[in-house]
């Protein structure tokens, strides 16, 4: 049995390494909420919510914030950095093109994003840890591309119908994608991306978290601030309303434009690729035929642990049915025991 590879995936052999083509790029997670907010308002024709989430079943507390600065002004008197990690699988190697970023300005009523400049550098560690080095640019250089940067096609608002009354839907905070053009190529291993961004008007900026319908963070995120005056580095946390719920982790939305680079040698057990992930509908596997030739099939469960569905070996898996949230697809094998734990995105 062949390699399971759909149309999202082109390989091409160059002696003996794999050059991988990824029409998806990657994503460290979502934003969009659906085109309905929570008190059942439909948003603008051809937009989203982004919608500041209560957990579910939870009609008591939410998350309250809308969107963490990231942004300097002229003079530097104002300058934070945000920053989140992400990780290049053992065995492949990253020619990164470009990062996306999403941001807004509060009452912003142009046609095109609200800035004129991206920083970006990237770390082989923590930022914050005093040991960690950069390995690819800086918090100096502009790499801002408004040809590549646009409309996010969504409107951040704040929990509309939890702590009741909940807030009034609105469209003062229209999200942003915005594209900083960085080229380096990286190994396996642990990477922190930092960026920031300047206003064409010298003002605030405000970038949103992730934001998973019904679920107001996870254990593990750990996006984090940078006030550079001071050189502050500090967890964004959501604090919740009303001030008396619990503190919840956040993590910060951001795509990297990339191709993979695998040695033939490593394309086997260790490198399974599931995608598109986050997905909407469906997704696929790419494995090598030696960890195919094992799997009985494919189980998803829940975050909470509760298998969903199950699935024979097949092209494509359709999860379409299921609420937005965080799952992990379960490579079974022949033996019941466990072979692969992936973890999907459902948006």
């Amino acid at each position: 049995m062949s390699k399971k590879i759909t149309f999202l995936v082109l390989f091409l052999l160059f002696g003996s390494t794999f050059q991988m083509l990824l029409a998806q790029p990657y994503s460290n997670g979502g934003l969009s909420t659906g085109s309905t907010s929570n008190s059942a308002v439909a948003a603008p024709s051809g937009f989203t919510w982004s919608e500041c989430q209560n957990s579910t079943g939870n009609t008591t507390e939410s998350n309250t914030n809308a969107g963490y600065s990231g942004n300097y002004n002229t003079a530097n008197t104002t300058s934070f950095q945000l920053a989140d990690d992400f990780i290049v699988p053992t065995g492949e190697q990253w020619n990164v093109t470009g990062f996306d970023f999403y941001c807004y300005q509060t009452g912003y009523a142009g046609t095109t994003p609200p800035i004129d400049a991206l920083r970006v550098q990237l770390w082989n560690g923590d930022p914050s840890s005093g040991t960690a080095t950069s390995v690819a640019g800086n918090m100096t250089t502009n790499v801002y591309s408004a040809a590549d940067s646009g409309d996010g096609l969504m409107y951040r608002i704040f929990n509309s119908a939890v702590p009741t009354p909940g807030t009034a839907t609105g469209t003062t905070r229209k999200i942003w994608r915005v594209r900083a053009n960085l080229t380096t190529t990286l190994p396996a291993g642990t990477y922190w991306v930092v960026y920031q961004a300047h206003a064409t008007n010298d003002g605030s900026l405000f970038f949103p978290p992730v934001t998973i319908s019904g679920s107001r963070g996870l254990a593990g995120w750990n996006s984090k601030q940078n006030n550079v005056p001071s050189s502050t580095w500090t967890s964004l946390i959501d604090a919740g309303n009303p001030a008396t719920a619990p503190d919840f982790p956040q993590d910060m939305p951001f795509n990297i434009q990339y191709t993979v680079t695998l040695a033939n040698e490593d394309f086997n057990l260790s490198n399974v690729k599931l995608f598109p992930n986050p997905t909407n509908d469906s997704f696929s596997l790419a494995m090598d035929d030696v960890l195919l030739s094992k799997i009985k099939n494919i189980e998803i469960f829940s975050f909470q642990g509760q298998k969903v569905k199950t699935f024979s070996v097949q092209e494509n898996y359709s999860i379409k049915e299921l609420s937005s949230g965080i799952y992990f697809a379960k490579l079974i094998g022949e033996d019941d025991n466990e072979l692969q734990n992936i973890r999907i995105i459902k948006e």
